[in-house]
Parts: structure tokens; sequence; C-alpha cells
């Protein structure tokens, strides 16, 4: 070891060696500098330990490695990762966004929300990297501001609500509008606005004070919530105004009656009773509605048409009102209704029948089947008249499945009473005919009556064609193909669709009534009816008449080409004691009633 060491001091003291002394000095200074802490490092160290704010060192994977004391009410164990989400509603995990937004930038600041067995904790977190190599290690600082957020919070929702109700305010009311109405202007689609207003308010508070007048409003804003369909947006004008927004979905069928129904059925929420402190309260309201485009193609014309008929519903002591180009149209009261459900328990409903007669030599061809309502205050109403308000109360297909259950029953019992029957008419409304189940259903009760579909001869207006053309031809079609023979009902009324007659699922059309009124007095409304009747001849269609009501309008309809027709001229709906009548008499056809 000594000749060693001897050896290496005679090589350092030639000159070749001497040069290597400043060398070792200085990677002995460097290697001690190393070793010792430097400056920078007890800063941080410092700085980490004496922060107000929880903060902790993470690794590569966000696990928590060592923390400040500030951090010990949080109680996180040492290695694991704290379970922070996106939001209060996202329940994702925020440290990928946060991992992939740090790939790219030098720190990342945020908030994060810390689930806790009550409600979420808001967390500001600054995260600064604290090495440039991988794996890169982590510094994190976090404050809880969930105070401050929850205080936001209420600001915001004081600005875009109302603070009695929690309901949408006007402001925010009108904001979810705008996006509806523009696209209901691109696609050509039909939306609702009805305006309601609490007629029993000011009562309510003058007679028992302002907290019943108040729970009687908070009341009224969860009712009008609960029974809203999904997807309309309800918002509160004032204390006394709400205004509901129907959307596209809600209209895209007979837009006017769905808006109606709607309508109703908050009326009826709004009519209570509404339980106080130690009463029943009876609420009342009235609605006034606009549809767009008829009733005005802006926010503003469609509000001020909105609240031209909820004035309407007020100074005409009627519920609900709906602005049209033409006036206001008002549906039946809720009376009507209720004794429409109530006249339907008691078999208050009775089948009418009218003949439909050859014009050359008014021989009977079919029976048509009407529904009259026998109502013990308002006497013998026809289907008609009390149509919108059994639709408003959802009780027309109820009402059309009755009567073809007694239709059916009854030409079983004619059947076997030995009468030959002629063909049977039955009108099938839009609503009817949407149903998925109405095939399967008629097919059914005539099974089980021992009928054919050839003894029905279907009435269907050209509306449902027009609403869904896709659905309809469908829907038709497979009538068709059972065996039912199909009419084209109210055929030149309206927006008639033409392209309707190349269908082959058609074997009759029946003229609107509106072509036969003052048939016997009008060039022009002569030449429209023969240029109507040509044209289904063309077709190869008969061609029938309603409402034929005198000898003239008879003849005029023959020498046109119409083939058969029903009305006064030959004779009045009848019962089925009284049809049965004239099948005594003539026991092998039904004569004419007359």
């Amino acid at each position: 070891m000594i000749e060693t060491f001897g050896s290496w001091l005679s090589f350092v003291t030639t000159p070749h060696g001497l040069w290597l002394l400043p060398l070792a000095a200085g990677v002995w200074f460097y290697r001690r500098q190393q070793l010792r802490p430097t400056p920078q490092s007890l800063n941080l160290n410092y700085y980490f330990r004496h922060l107000s704010s929880p903060a902790w060192f993470a690794d590569e994977n966000f696990q928590l490695r060592q923390h400040n004391p500030a951090m010990t009410e949080f109680q996180w164990p040492t290695g694991l990762r704290p379970q922070l989400f996106s939001s209060r509603q996202c329940l994702h995990s925020a440290w990928p966004d946060i991992q992939a937004e740090l790939a790219h930038n030098h720190n990342w600041q945020g908030i994060v929300w810390l689930p806790t067995s009550t409600t979420p904790r808001a967390l500001q977190l600054t995260i600064t990297p604290l090495t440039r190599h991988q794996p890169r290690y982590y510094m994190v600082v976090q404050q809880d501001i969930s105070q401050q957020q929850q205080h936001q919070s209420e600001l915001e929702q004081l600005t875009t609500h109302d603070a009695l109700t929690g309901v949408s305010n006007r402001t925010l009311w009108l904001a979810q509008l705008e996006p509806v109405l523009q696209q209901c202007r691109d696609a050509q689609q039909h939306f609702a606005i009805l305006l309601i207003e609490l007629t029993e308010l000011d009562n309510i508070q003058q007679q028992f004070g302002a907290n019943q007048a108040q729970q009687f409003e908070q009341w009224t804003a969860q009712q009008l919530q609960r029974h809203l369909p999904a997807g309309a947006s309800l918002g509160q004008f004032s204390d006394r105004l709400f205004a509901v927004l129907l959307t596209p979905q809600h209209c895209q069928q007979q837009p006017e009656q769905a808006s109606l129904q709607i309508a109703q059925q908050l009326k009826l929420a709004v009519h209570g009773p509404c339980p106080l402190d130690d009463f029943d309260l009876i609420g009342k309201c009235a609605i006034g509605i606009s549809l767009f485009p008829q009733g005005g193609e802006d926010v503003e014309t469609l509000l001020q048409h909105a609240d031209w008929a909820l004035q309407q519903s007020l100074v005409q002591n009627e519920a609900i009102c709906v602005w049209q180009r033409s006036g206001q149209a008002t549906i039946a009261d809720a009376n009507l209704a209720e004794a429409l459900q109530h006249g339907l328990k008691q078999y208050e409903f009775e089948l009418y029948f009218q003949g439909c007669y050859h014009l050359h030599d008014k021989k009977l061809q079919a029976l048509d089947v009407q529904l009259a309502w026998h109502s013990p205050s308002r006497g013998l109403l026809w289907l008609p008249q009390f149509r919108a308000a059994a639709e408003q109360s959802h009780l027309l297909l109820a009402l059309e499945r009755w009567r073809f259950s007694q239709l059916c029953q009854q030409i079983w019992q004619w059947r076997q009473q030995g009468y030959q029957l002629p063909k049977f008419r039955l009108e099938l409304s839009p609503l009817q005919l949407q149903q998925p189940d109405l095939l399967p259903y008629l097919l059914h009760h005539l099974q089980e009556w021992q009928l054919q579909p050839e003894l029905l001869q279907l009435r269907v207006n050209e509306r449902y064609w027009i609403e869904q053309p896709g659905r309809a031809i469908a829907q038709l079609q497979a009538l068709k193909q059972a065996g039912f023979y199909l009419i084209w009902q109210d055929f030149g009324e309206g927006h008639t669709a033409l392209a309707l007659l190349a269908e082959g699922f058609w074997s009759e059309v029946m003229l609107a009534e509106s072509m036969i009124n003052d048939l016997e007095f009008q060039d022009n409304q002569r030449n429209i009816c023969a240029s109507l009747i040509r044209l289904a001849g063309n077709h190869q269609l008969t061609c029938s008449a309603q409402s034929v009501d005198n000898e003239m309008q008879g003849y005029l309809l023959h020498v046109m080409g119409c083939g058969s027709g029903q009305g006064l001229l030959f004779d009045r709906p009848q019962t089925a004691v009284q049809i049965s009548a004239d099948f005594i008499q003539q026991p092998t056809n039904i004569s004419r009633a007359g």
C-alpha cells in the first residue's frame, strides 16, 4: 500500500500529473454541495410545513405521499389517491383530465368536489410539478370553498328562479323558449305557450292572510310541476301568473287539441283541494293559449296573444281560451268532461243508424253508425257536439271502442234473428287510427261475435295522413289487407291531399258536407263538386255524399255521377229498436225508414 501511495505521489509531482489536483479538488467540493441541503429545498420544506392551507405531495399516480399539518382534517391515509370528482353532479374522477392538462402545462388550478356523507365539499386545487423528468412529482395545495360555492349558487338561483317557489323566473323561461322557437322555425313544427293566472290569490290573501296565500302559491307550483308532461318548461312571471312551454314533442298531432288537453289537466291540478294549516282550499285559475305559428312567429307576439286569450277567459268566465287568427276558441268546461265520464259508467250512450242509399233508385246500400249521448241535463247530443270535451278528458278512445263493441253485439243479435244485413259504416277518428293495437282490437271483437271485416266500411279523415303520412299509409294498408272497406271521408274539404287518390287502399270517397251546402244555388259550387266526382271516377273510386237534405241536391249529385248519399232526404238517424221494427215488417232486408 505504501509503495502504491508512493508511486501515485511521485506521479502527481511530475509535470504530467500536476493538472489532476485542481480537478480532484473540484470534484470533492461538488460532492459536498450535493450532500448539503440547498437553500431552495430548505425554503420548500419550510413553506410546506408552515402553509396554512392543506397541502400534500403526490407521486406520478397522484397518490398522497406526504402532507402538511393543515391536511390532518381530511384524514387521507398515505399511499391512497383522494376521491375527487369533476363537479357536484358528475361522479367521474377528476384526475384523468387534470393529468392530461398537466402534460402540456406547468401547473393546474381549478375546482373539484369531495364526496362526503352529507353534501359534497368544493375544493380549489393548485397543482405544481416539482420535477421535469419522469416519474413526475407534484405539490398540491387545496382550499375548501364550499361556503363560497353555496353562496354563489344561491345568488345564481335568485337571479334565475322565484325565491318562494323555486320555479324558473321570466328571464330563465324566456331563455328556454328561444331555442325551441328557432327549432320550430327551421323544422316548421308547432309549439304552444300557456299563461296560467291564479284568480283567487287576492281573495285568499285578504281572507286568510299572506302566509296562507304563500302556501297556496307554493302548492300550486308543485302541482303544476307534478302534472306537466316530460319536457315541458314551467316559469313564474309573478305571484299569480305562471307560464308553460309545450315543445314540438307535445304538439306533434293536432297541436290545438293537445295543448287544450294539457291545459285541462293543469286546471284540474290547480283546482285542488290545497291542504292549508287547518282547512282545504279549492283553487281556481284561467288559462290562455297561443300556438306557433298561428299565434305569432316571435316571442313578443306569442306572449301578447296568449295574454289576450287569458283576458278573454277571465271576461267570458271560461276556464281556457286559445288565440286564433279568426278569434278565440274555448273548450268545454270541466263539468262536461265529468258528465261524460259519469255517462259512460251509467250507460247513457246509445247507437243510432242512418241509411246510405243509391241515388238512382234510393235502395239501401249501408247503415251509418252514429253515437248519441242521452245527457240528463243537456238532452240528446251527437258525437260532434261533445267530441272536443271527450278528447280533452281522454274519453274519446274509450267512447269509440265502446261504440264498436256495441255494434258487433248488435249485428250478432240481428243475425240471430235471421235478418239479412247491409254493410255498416263507422267513422274512425285520427286518435283511433294512431293506436298500434287498432287492427288486432278490431279483428278480436269481430272474431268474438263471428263477424267478417268485409261487413264494415271504415270512414277515415285525411287529417291522419297529413299529420303522419308514413304511419298512416302502413296502418291503412293493413286495414285494407285485412278485408275492411275504406272510405275517404270529407273529400274536398280543407287541404285535400289529392296524392292520396293514388293509394290503393281506398274503395270510396265521401264528399265533404261543405261541398253539398247550397249546391242547388251556386254554379261555382256545382262545378267544384262535379270536378271532384270526376277526379274520383278517374281513379276507379265510387263517390258518396253526406247531408243530402232535398230532392234537388240528390238529383244534381246523381247527374254529376255520385253513386250514393245519406241525409234528411232519405231518413233520420234511428235507434236499433226502431230499425228492428223495419226488420219485422220485411225480414229479408232493411227497408227505407222514411
